[in-house]
Order: structure tokens, then sequence, then C-alpha cells
């Protein structure tokens, strides 16, 4: 079969798919400059090259949309694809995209957040509805990453045949084709990263972190990322003598590191569909703690703690277990590197994919 992933936005994420599908099919992967730039490290990048065909387009500015469509479309056009598969994501690209192909192909789009995130996603969201709903109606099929998702995305329209459920894979923080360095973790770390909306839950935590702290728990906490919370509660940070703070962008083999070298992350979202949170920390062998919001617990399953959103003390609660109870720290690594060579392998994921690939073919003969 020949394949044409088209990712705009989620680079790791679609190279990652796109490496296990070439294993057994001719593919061709679209990136922008931007994202794959800051996902996917430049020796991997290099890599990618001799394994499949890479076209790098534009990062998706408003004025760039029409011609990274049309960009897409040409590439498609010379490559003669059995089918194309999209990353949804705010842009209006990917439904003009879908415009210029007008039915032509079989065409399969992942939709990553079937309802948005609180704060500046669901202003984002608000913005790029009607594109939105262009790409999920031009979809033969549509994936989503967990099953209590599938009525998120019904709601917006789509019928539930047309709707699958794959899991999302574990990342590796932009590393294709290399090994992890060896990082033994501090059992006594716990970190908290990524961008720092107010859904991410970072007060509820700077909370928790006030009760190990009375309890004399011995948690030191590393928060690192970026965002508006992040500036809110700076000084909230900075006055607790054990959180250390990594403010900004931070570099993708150093984020791993960092993950790697912790006991555990912490996702105590207010509200989520899935995470890449959780995807990385399991590709870097980690366990999570997180609240059950959206698909999480799905994501999770046996390799973490799970808490309900908003209860500070649950979530101080299992923070301190992972302190206190000897083998539970072991138990959760076994049962995540169980699902990093099973459900959540890339070469599983891809052989479901490819099925529905074929199923998307199928369904318009």
């Amino acid at each position: 079969m020949r394949i044409a992933l088209i990712a705009t936005h989620h680079a790791d994420y679609a190279a990652s798919l796109a490496v296990a599908l070439a294993e057994r099919h001719d593919v061709m992967l679209v990136l922008s400059r931007r994202n794959s730039g800051r996902q996917i490290r430049p020796e991997s990048l290099e890599w990618l090259r001799r394994r499949l065909t890479l076209h790098i387009v534009p990062h998706h500015l408003a004025p760039l949309q029409p011609v990274i469509a049309a960009l897409c479309a040409r590439h498609i056009a010379r490559f003669r694809p059995d089918v194309v598969h999209v990353q949804e994501h705010p842009t209006r690209s990917m439904a003009q995209l879908a415009r210029l192909l007008r039915g032509k192909l079989p065409f399969v789009t992942t939709v990553h957040d079937p309802l948005p995130h609180s704060g500046n996603d669901d202003k984002a969201a608000r913005t790029f509805a009607r594109a939105y709903a262009t790409l999920r109606a031009a979809s033969d099929r549509l994936i989503v990453h967990g099953e209590s998702l599938v009525d998120d995305l019904a709601g917006t329209g789509p019928r539930r045949d047309r709707i699958a459920v794959i899991p999302h894979g574990v990342l590796h923080f932009g590393r294709h084709g290399a090994a992890m360095a060896p990082t033994a973790p501090d059992p006594r770390r716990l970190i908290f990263f990524g961008r720092m909306e107010a859904y991410k839950g970072l007060a509820e935590l700077l909370d928790a972190n006030d009760l190990w702290l009375a309890q004399g728990v011995p948690v030191q906490l590393l928060v690192a990322g970026a965002g508006p919370e992040a500036t809110r509660l700076a000084a909230r940070m900075a006055a607790a003598p054990n959180i250390t703070r990594m403010p900004g962008r931070i570099e993708q083999d150093e984020l791993e590191r960092l993950v790697a070298g912790s006991a555990a992350a912490v996702l105590p979202y207010r509200d989520a569909t899935q995470s890449g949170v959780i995807a990385s920390t399991y590709g870097a062998g980690r366990p999570v703690i997180a609240t059950r919001v959206g698909a999480l617990a799905e994501a999770v399953q046996d390799g973490g703690l799970m808490v309900p959103s908003g209860d500070v003390p649950a979530l101080a609660e299992a923070g301190r277990r992972l302190f206190e109870e000897p083998d539970l720290l072991q138990t959760l690594e076994r049962a995540v590197h169980a699902r990093r060579t099973g459900d959540l392998s890339w070469a599983d994921i891809a052989r479901r994919t490819a099925e529905l690939y074929a199923a998307a073919g199928a369904g318009r003969a």
C-alpha cells in the first residue's frame, strides 16, 4: 500500500507512525518546518529521510495555509498514494487540502482532541470550527485515541461507524533510530512538564505539594516548561523549598533525560481528551500519576495511579504511596514496559492503522 501521511503538526507522533508503517508499505511523510524542528531531533530527520519519502513544508501561518494545502496536494499527486492520512490541528490547511483532493482518494483524519481543552485551546477551536467540520465531513474514517472519545467526536457530527479507536503510541522526545541514553531515576523526584495552561492543574499540584511538605514526604518536584500558569504561579513555586523550576522551552534530548530521571510524571489535569505527556513519559519508561478525565485512564491503565480531578488529598496520597510503598514503583515500571512493547507499540498501532486504511478504501467500493 502507498500511504501519504500529512502532519503539519504532531510531527513526532506522525513520524513514529510513518516509520512503523514503512516496514510493510511505501510511505510519504509531509511535516512542517517549525513543528518538525521543535519536535524531532536533526539527526533523526536525516535518519527518517533514509527510510521513507520525506517532505518539509512551511509553517502553517494563516496567509500561507492555502499554499501549504496546495504543496501537500502536489506532493500527493506526485506520490500517487492509495490513501491519505492527515492530523487535525488548529489550521485551515487540512480542510483546504481535503477540498483540493475532491474525494478522489480514501481520506483518514486523526482527531487528537474531539473537544477542545478549556482556556486558549477552546478559543482556537472556535476560530477553526468551520475548518474542523469540513475536514471531519470529508474523512472516510476518523481516528480517536480512546473509547470515551467516540461519543465526544460523534457529538460534533460524524457517524459512529466512521470513527475508529486506535491508541496513542509511545513517544521518544523526537528520537528516532537511536537508543535512549541510560538514566537512573531519582526515586524522590516527580516531574510536571509541558505547556502550562490552566487545565493542566498546576495549582492543584502546588496544593498537593503543600500537603507533602506538611506531612514530611520527601518529594522533590521538578516543574519544566512555559505557559500562563507558570507565570501566574511563579512566586508560589519560588517559595517552595522542594520545587526546582526549569522555565522556557527545553530541548527534546534534555527533556527526555529529565523525565527518565524522575520517579514519575504528574498530570493533575482538570480536563483533557488524550495526552502526549503520558505517551512521552511511557516512552521514557516512567509511570504517571494522573486524573480521571477524558481518555487518560484508558491510556494509563496499570502503568500509573489514577485520582479524581480536583481532589488534592487524593493526589497527595498517590504521591506519598510512591515513596512509602517499596514495591509499588517497580510494579508500575513493569506495567509501563509491558504497555510500551504491547498495545502502545508502534508496530501494533501501524498494523491497526493499515487495517483501517483498507477499510476506508473498501467502504468506497
